[in-house]
């Protein structure tokens, strides 16, 4: 049992192909992909998610929204006659 390390770039979205594998058929074999850097235009989209998310969280810790008594019944809310 060993591990390999391959480094390769994503030609079509969504898709990874590996090729000349030192496998046979009916092995197992485990598989981690770790993104090592994205296209460049994508690079800036992502901080602007990283950060967006960042905000919303800091916006969420800070509330101090709190409901008070008991949420109404599946059946209050939905008035069955």
């Amino acid at each position: 049992m060993g591990s390999i390390k391959i480094e390769t770039t994503i030609q079509k979205d969504g898709e990874l192909h590996l090729t000349h594998l030192p496998c046979r058929k009916g092995d197992r074999v485990e598989a981690t992909l770790s993104i090592l850097s994205r296209n460049g235009e994508n690079d800036a989209r992502e901080k602007e998610r990283e950060e967006a998310l960042r905000q919303f969280q800091a916006c969420a810790d800070a509330s101090r929204f709190k409901s008070t008594g008991p949420y109404p019944s599946r059946d209050e809310l939905h008035e069955r006659s």
